[in-house]
């Protein structure tokens, strides 16, 4: 096979595409426009209304696109690109979570609401348990999510982080590092001064293929091995009352936490003044006050699965993008556990 020339001309290949038996060898013509970000130009849009007859669209940076993005975007980040889209070198897609809500509330302008309750396993006698991969795959492609896009998902509670964490969470145990959270959620959108919407925007459905990832989850029975093994840290997310037991059982019936399991509240990761995720500065001092070592492993736990990917996002903010979520956490653990590896304060529970 000789080597092809490196340039070659219009009348050349004008010739060949409208007659094809002219070249000797398959011909397979690549669009590969570019335009630099300030141009504020899509060259995939401009290629979808234009192009050389039978050629495709090649992304040039496609690789370093691919890597793993920020785990954490500002708001001003997110604004400038929700206002223009062609400034975000890959399609991008903004999901709202928050629980007991639904999409006809306020939002970001295109954003669409991710139901937790809807994309869990619902054939599981836990909360919130992780659906099945082929339920995932098709939840995210009806909201537009393929392989190639960017996720950024946010909150819609006051408190500025708490369910979205898990969002960030679910998809990277399915393969889809591209995902981030949006550092002070819709609060400090508004805060700011940035347009909400009750319109839902319409997206056309994507084909997302999913990869699970199991270094990412785990069972009642590496918890329970763990209790003799203690190869790792538990960091339980719940508040302090619920994690010692002295909340009132009548409100609170599943209270108490696992032997030896070190409590960090989700509170403290987010500055209670402004809604936003701590340093990791800050992050790195906190949990070792709290006791955690991040150089040793651990596995995050909560009620169900949800401010426990705060931990997790929290480690991977200090380097640990490594940690695993007990998925069941207590409401798993207190059905399961005998008495024992129960404990209320500084007692064990009695059966």
């Amino acid at each position: 096979m000789r080597i092809a020339s490196a340039l070659v001309n219009v009348p050349w290949l004008a010739e060949r595409l409208s007659s094809p038996a002219l070249s000797p060898l398959p011909l397979r013509v690549l669009d590969c426009s570019y335009y630099l970000p300030k141009h504020n130009r899509d060259q995939r849009a401009e290629y979808r209304q234009k192009h050389i007859p039978g050629a495709l669209f090649f992304d040039i940076q496609f690789e370093a696109k691919m890597r793993v993005v920020s785990a954490l975007v500002g708001v001003p980040w997110l604004a400038e690109r929700v206002a223009s889209p062609a400034l975000s070198p890959i399609p991008f897609s903004v999901l709202q979570c928050i629980r007991n809500h639904n999409q006809e509330s306020e939002h970001i302008p295109g954003a669409l609401f991710f139901n937790l309750q809807e994309c869990s396993d619902k054939s599981s006698p836990y909360r919130n348990m992780l659906p099945p991969t082929q339920q995932f795959e098709s939840y995210v492609g009806d909201l537009g999510v393929d392989n190639s896009t960017h996720v950024v998902v946010y909150d819609g509670m006051d408190r500025g982080l708490f369910s979205a964490a898990r969002v960030w969470w679910m998809f990277r145990v399915f393969g889809h590092p591209l995902v981030s959270v949006l550092n002070g959620g819709l609060v400090k959108w508004c805060e700011l001064g940035h347009p909400v919407t009750a319109e839902i925007p319409q997206v056309e459905k994507a084909k997302f293929t999913a990869t699970y990832n199991p270094s990412l989850v785990r069972d009642f029975d590496f918890v329970e091995k763990n209790l003799t093994q203690k190869s790792v840290q538990m960091v339980d997310s719940r508040s302090a009352n619920v994690f010692n037991g002295d909340a009132d059982p009548a409100s609170k019936p599943d209270v108490g936490h696992m032997p030896g399991a070190i409590n960090v509240p989700l509170g403290r990761i987010v500055d209670y003044e402004t809604k936003i995720v701590k340093s990791p500065e800050k992050l790195k001092e906190m949990f070792s006050a709290s006791g955690v070592d991040l150089a040793r492993p651990l596995v995050a736990s909560c009620g169900s699965g949800v401010t426990a990917c705060g931990i997790a996002l929290a480690a991977h903010l200090c380097g640990k993008e490594d940690v695993p979520v007990y998925d069941g956490s207590w409401s798993e653990w207190s059905k399961r556990a005998p008495p024992e590896n129960i404990v209320c304060g500084t007692h064990e529970k009695q059966g």
